[in-house]
């Protein structure tokens, strides 16, 4: 995955984490009318005639537990075939496309090919139904970058005629060549709470726009996306509707969906990589991927431990012998509490390459765990003066085996004319983790009274590297729930800043 220049790659988090996930996507409730239009020609007729087929298929499979019929849709757990009913959005040849399917109360059908006259959840139920499992969509905020599930073939009918793959349907610019017909992974979007309804949850697919079915790019909402990484501005510029498929505007049309052959089927392995200190030390300092000779890793495919040697060059032999084209390899990675911070480090800078769609893909960490990129930390920040933000700043020290920090609150005070002229900080020692949360809390509500906007969810902390994972940790414990976006520096000085007095 190629991620954006920072520091815009954490704007996702961060605007999830601040509640301005719409300034990304606009994934907000549909309570405002439609920007465009919405509904092909015969739209109405066209329900009409669905509803009145859901409603005889219900009636024929009253007694037959093998059959779901919801509206707009029916499956059949023996055939292992769901069947949706959807109609042509009519987009012109050519035309730039985002999504394949959206529900009818998506305002992005001027964008998609097909509108579903099943709502998402019903799709994902009928799915269900027949006995797939929904995965895990991405979700930054969670530090999930990569989407779980297994894929479905996705086909299109018309009148009768044989079925045609959606691949087909769309066309990459680039390529001049329709899609990979690789089928569509079922991430099943997610639940969410509503807003309206304290204690009630809703499904995003059907309350957030665009609700889509089915997704070009990857995204937290949709019930099928492609099985690829695919960022939504690459997928709008490059893709367009193959005009040798293309439906005339409001075309009834069934969607068929049904399990990948066995023999395209791609499996899921779950690794484990357990890294720990080294029983002994060397003779001399090491530095960068040397200090991984203080480490010792043991790489576990469940019970099967992989790697003969503790050493990462074993670890990395072992990663090659996986056979890429039937598994997909999702990597939990683990650190013991002695290793130091400069150790992990180095593992970091070594897993941002592996973690990639054909090396391993890296789960999100476990409780009382850190993820790796957060040693990677956005070197923008460290400029003061030209960072569009100003985090929580948090330096950290180790006296006599005990943890302390200093916690820092920086904003900008600007002149009347409207340029800054200055950075002055709020300064407050912290002794562990909850005095840390109770910190921010207190100079953030000072900073409220103040009339300074709010500050980011996003802590830099500052620690040396012999600093030990464990301690670090503990420190930030009671912070990640709310403050997930963290960047480790390591044995780095940032200058003074005129303090203020309360």
């Amino acid at each position: 995955m190629t991620p954006l220049r920072t520091p815009l790659r954490y704007l996702p988090q961060l605007a999830a984490l601040c509640g301005l996930g719409y300034l990304l996507s606009a994934p907000l409730v549909a309570q405002e009318p439609n920007l465009y239009k919405s509904k092909p020609a015969g739209h109405e007729k066209n329900k009409l005639l669905v509803m009145s087929a859901s409603q005889a298929s219900l009636r024929r499979a009253t007694n037959d537990s093998d059959i779901l019929v919801l509206p707009g849709l029916i499956a059949d757990k023996q055939k292992q075939r769901v069947e949706v009913m959807v109609e042509s959005t009519g987009l012109g040849e050519n035309a730039p496309c985002e999504f394949t399917i959206v529900g009818e109360n998506s305002e992005h059908a001027y964008e998609a090919l097909l509108i579903s006259f099943s709502q998402p959840s019903a799709v994902r139920q009928a799915l269900e139904f027949i006995g797939k499992t929904p995965g895990q969509p991405i979700d930054p905020d969670g530090w999930r970058y990569w989407a779980r599930g297994e894929c479905v073939e996705l086909s299109v009918v018309k009148n009768g005629e044989p079925p045609v793959r959606l691949e087909k349907l769309l066309l990459d610019r680039r390529t001049e060549t329709t899609l990979p017909e690789v089928g569509f992974r079922f991430t099943g979007s997610r639940w969410m709470a509503d807003p309206s309804h304290p204690g009630r949850k809703l499904f995003a697919a059907d309350a957030l726009q665009p609700m889509a079915m089915v997704s070009l790019f990857n995204t937290a909402h949709s019930v099928l996306e492609v099985p690829q990484v695919a960022a939504q501005g690459d997928v709008y510029q490059n893709t367009s509707v193959n005009p040798a498929h293309r439906f005339s505007e409001g075309q009834l049309l069934k969607l068929i969906i049904e399990p990948v052959k066995k023999a395209d089927a791609k499996g899921v392995k779950d690794l484990a990589l357990r890294v720990s200190e080294g029983k002994g030390s060397a003779t001399t300092p090491l530095v960068g991927l040397e200090r991984l000779k203080n480490l010792t890793f043991e790489l576990n495919d469940g019970a099967a431990l992989l790697n003969g040697q503790p050493s990462i060059s074993s670890v990395m032999q072992a990663l090659a012998l996986c056979d890429r084209k039937k598994n997909e390899y999702f990597l939990t990675v683990s650190f013991q509490g002695e290793v130091k911070l400069g150790e992990v480090q180095a593992l970091a800078s070594l897993l941002s390459i592996m973690d990639s769609e054909r090396g391993v893909r890296v789960e999100p960490p476990q409780p009382g765990q850190l993820h790796y990129r957060v040693f990677t930390p956005d070197r923008e920040l460290l400029d003061r003066d030209k960072r569009v933000f100003h985090p929580w700043e948090l330096y950290l020290s180790e006296k006599d085996n005990a943890v302390s920090g200093k916690l820092l609150a920086i904003h900008s005070v600007y002149g009347s004319d409207g340029a800054r002229a200055e950075l002055k900080s709020a300064e407050r020692v912290v002794a562990n983790s909850e005095a840390l949360v109770k910190g921010m809390e207190a100079m953030d509500e000072q900073a409220i009274k103040s009339g300074q906007p709010p500050r980011p969810p996003v802590i830099m902390v500052f620690a040396p590297s012999t600093l030990r994972y464990g301690p670090l940790a503990k420190f930030l414990e009671r912070a990640l729930p709310s403050r997930k976006l963290i960047h480790v520096y390591l044995d780095e000085t940032m200058p003074p800043l005129t303090e203020e007095k309360p």
